[in-house]
């Protein structure tokens, strides 16, 4: 990776083809010695761990299908216990399919990933680590819709999603989510003036939780003040029975704006009154020649995990997606395309800089039922001419808001009403020839429960690798690894060296 990645000649771009499908296989060799994290005064198993992954990425763009499809299948064999095998999947893929032409599409997007169950269980350093509070979780989506003109007077979208969330472990909750969208929104007689309705209804099936239904009926204005600025009222109604055994009713109003001053600067807000208080969403981007900052903090209801609902943004590869696909926005107009886009970038850069793109920033948790959550991220990347430095911060906090808790999660088995986490991760790379890199990377994630007693979790990592390339198709890395994981009832310290051959066909 030759040095300006971040330059705008670098942003996006392909080869134009229809399909481009990747085969790879990589094989990994791990020695840790502390393989299943046991506690500090407890007798660690050191031990290896051979990993085989084979796996595949096809990218499409054809007339009538833009596609993302990446996916690993894991086998990893366990010197302790000795002759222990297990297999892991890993896939991310997401696309758009136009079935009738400007009229019917489908969108479809897929994740498989290891999840903790519980915040304030043990913490993996890595998916090799054997660790019984990490789970393969894997949730899927289909969302048909339709779109057009009434007359041309109006425009109009009508969605279908549905969505199922399912771990491979009993104790914790499958969900299913059904919802209808629908939107028109019209000019008016005044140029700069632009309408907008908006109707929802959702229901998320939790199979050791309880049912919840929600609706929401809203109108807003849109007025154009300058091409830069536009400002934004709402009000509305919703009913739901997120706190509640019989649906509630309230009515919600808010405001907000859009302002982009330049090119590179992107600024939005907007604040609600709802059900549970304000909610709000708040972005801010820039970009400078050889740096870019990010910020975003948003307040809702949200029922799925963290890492599913957003498809992400636990990991150092989210935060790098999401970075970028604030930078090619305004060159990719299309979301789906957009997104793949941001994905190739975000995998191009990690892979050329060799940083671990599965490390955990603020880990998700598994819950049973709908929650408030607010999530805090800030990013910031500085470029030299052989260095980049990387730092992440996230914040997230979960409320529960359900009055009658009779579900199993860590709402109720740790007697907690709020559970904040926050993380920060730093990495430094630096060139050290056109084709070999050294990073540094530095992590911290805390997990604070807040309830008749206090709670706190604290993971610490530090990792070092080199990263070469070996030839045309072939690259390779060793890392070494040091990990505390600090809680009152389970601590334990782990260190490892991690070689990896990695080969693209």
């Amino acid at each position: 990776m030759q040095p300006g990645f971040l330059s705008q000649g670098n942003l996006g771009g392909g080869d134009g083809r229809a399909f481009s499908i990747k085969p790879r296989l990589s094989l990994s060799e791990t020695w840790s010695d502390n393989v299943s994290l046991a506690r500090i005064n407890g007798t660690k198993d050191s031990g290896f761990i051979t990993e085989v992954a084979p796996g595949v990425q096809i990218d499409a763009r054809t007339a009538r299908l833009k596609g993302y499809f990446d996916y690993t299948l894991r086998g990893q064999f366990y010197t302790t216990p000795s002759g222990y095998s297990r297999t892991q999947n890993q896939l991310n893929t997401f696309g758009t399919l136009e079935a009738v032409s400007n009229w019917l599409y489908l969108d479809f997007s897929g994740i498989i990933a290891q999840q903790s169950i519980s915040a304030f269980g043990t913490q993996s350093p890595s998916s090799a680590n054997l660790n019984s509070n990490a789970t393969e979780t894997s949730s899927y989506r289909l969302s048909p819709y339709i779109r057009g003109q009434l007359a041309g007077l109006a425009e109009y979208i009508v969605r279908y999603n549905y969505s199922t969330t399912q771990t491979s472990v009993s104790n914790t909750s499958d969900i299913d989510i059904s919802e209808w969208t629908g939107q028109l929104r019209g000019s008016t007689p005044f140029q700069s003036l632009r309408w907008s309705l908006d109707a929802s209804q959702q229901t998320a099936d939790y199979s050791r939780g309880r049912q919840t239904d929600s609706e929401r009926l809203s109108a807003s204005a849109t007025y154009t003040v300058i091409p830069q600025l536009r400002l934004t009222l709402s009000g509305g109604q919703e009913a739901n029975n997120f706190a509640s055994a019989e649906k509630e009713n309230h009515t919600t109003h808010g405001y907000g704006f859009d302002w982009n001053p330049t090119e590179r600067t992107q600024i939005s807000g907007f604040k609600e009154r709802r059900f549970f208080g304000d909610g709000h969403r708040y972005t801010f981007s820039h970009r400078f020649p050889l740096s870019t900052i990010s910020f975003s903090d948003s307040k809702d209801v949200s029922v799925l995990p963290n890492q599913f609902a957003t498809v992400g943004r636990g990991t150092v590869f989210d935060q790098w997606k999401q970075l970028f696909s604030q930078l090619l926005a305004s060159q990719y107009p299309n979301p789906v395309q957009l997104d793949i886009e941001a994905t190739k970038l975000a995998n191009a850069f990690l892979s050329a800089f060799g940083i671990p793109g599965n490390t955990q920033a603020t880990s998700s948790f598994l819950t049973s039922r709908a929650t408030i959550q607010r999530r805090q991220q800030l990013t910031l990347a500085m470029q030299g001419a052989r260095n980049t430095l990387t730092v992440m911060f996230n914040r997230n906090e979960n409320q529960t808001i359900l009055a009658n808790d009779t579900v199993s999660d860590d709402f109720s088995i740790n007697n907690t009403n709020s559970i904040k986490q926050r993380g920060v991760i730093v990495n430094f790379s630096h060139q050290l020839t056109g084709e070999s890199n050294a990073t540094l990377m530095a992590s911290r994630q805390e997990s604070i429960g807040a309830g008749t007693t206090i709670q706190k979790v604290t993971t610490t990592m530090y990792q070092g690798s080199l990263m070469s390339k070996l030839g045309p198709r072939t690259s390779g890395s060793i890392s070494v690894r040091h990990t505390k994981f600090d809680t009152p009832t389970n601590p334990y310290t782990e260190n490892a060296l991690i070689g990896t051959i990695s080969f693209i066909y």
